[in-house]
């Protein structure tokens, strides 16, 4: 038997379903979806729900998150040890200074020695050489043992190079841009000794520190009148110990011996320096000697320090 509620026919279903009840009922649920529409406002509540609980839910949520960032952190620090790594072996393979210019890149520097590097300068072209760094000054601080590495990287399209100590501090600076640094296979001689060995330069004999600090304070012409090319002295492998003036004149010019402190022991380098230059210096290294010209005779001079 049906019951006495069900619908017997469509013209009361249809009176039934357009009556007050049924809508309110459409309305509530069509202002619920325009307003969903146009506020978004149940992503909004589901979001802060999610955020507000995400300490809760361990497997999908905080922990998987920072599950994510670690992994993201250790392929990163990877990535940046393996660029440092194939930056330094280029750097240490590198046969030129250009070549080492060139294999820098945008987002990374690299690091190399101090020997390195001034290994790669002497093989620069002396007048390009003069317009990085002072060939004195590298020997100077090179001398006075501060310098331990150098730095190079890109900036704003050129390329800076740093002049390190070991706590790296800068002791110099400067930056290159579209020069063509071409090797020219700078180098000199070595003998094997010290310059006790050799009695021409016995009492004038100052330490190296001391020496090109002097040779600092002159000015270029002077300067490459005493050291005519101090790229050889910078491709050495070691540095400057001691400073030997000879007593001899030969045709305007002096022999000059620098001690060098190498891995094969200690070993001399011997250049030629102009004798109105080689005074200058000497002057320098020794105040007493500037007497009047009526009571200086030539080179019969008093030694330096040792």
């Amino acid at each position: 038997m049906p019951a006495w509620s069900e619908v017997r026919d469509l013209r009361t279903w249809m009176l039934r379903g357009f009556s007050l009840r049924g809508a309110v009922l459409c309305l509530a649920v069509l202002a619920v979806l325009i307003s969903e529409v146009r506020f978004n406002w149940v992503e909004i509540l589901m979001g802060r729900y999610l955020a507000a609980t995400n300490s809760y839910r361990p497997e999908s949520g905080n922990v998987w998150e920072q599950g994510r960032l670690r992994q993201v952190a250790t392929q990163t620090l990877e990535q940046m040890v393996t660029d440092q790594l194939t930056a330094q072996r280029e750097a240490r393979e590198a046969s030129s200074l250009a070549e080492l210019v060139d294999g820098l890149s945008d987002s990374r520097g690299t690091m190399i020695s101090a020997e390195r590097f001034k290994a790669l300068y002497s093989q620069v072209p002396e007048a390009v050489a003069r317009t990085l760094f002072s060939p004195i000054l590298m020997l100077r601080i090179s001398a006075e043992k501060s310098w331990e590495r150098v730095y190079l990287e890109r900036e704003n399209g050129q390329v800076g190079i740093y002049l390190l100590d070991r706590a790296n501090n800068v002791l110099s600076y400067t930056t290159i841009s579209g020069r063509r640094l071409e090797s020219t296979g700078a180098g000199g001689p070595l003998v094997s000794g010290t310059l006790e060995e050799h009695p021409e330069f016995s009492g004038r004999i100052y330490p190296a520190d001391r020496f090109f600090m002097a040779l600092d304070t002159l000015s270029p012409e002077v300067q490459r009148g005493v050291l005519p090319r101090p790229a050889t002295v910078l491709a050495v492998e070691g540095n400057p110990v001691r400073v030997g003036i000879s007593d001899e004149v030969n045709a305007d010019a002096i022999r000059i011996a620098i001690e060098m402190e190498t891995p094969r022991g200690r070993q001399l380098l011997i250049t030629v320096g102009q004798e109105w230059a080689v005074w200058q210096l000497r002057l320098r290294l020794e105040p007493r000697l500037a007497r009047p010209a009526t009571q200086r005779s030539g080179w019969l001079l008093r030694g330096g320090d040792r």
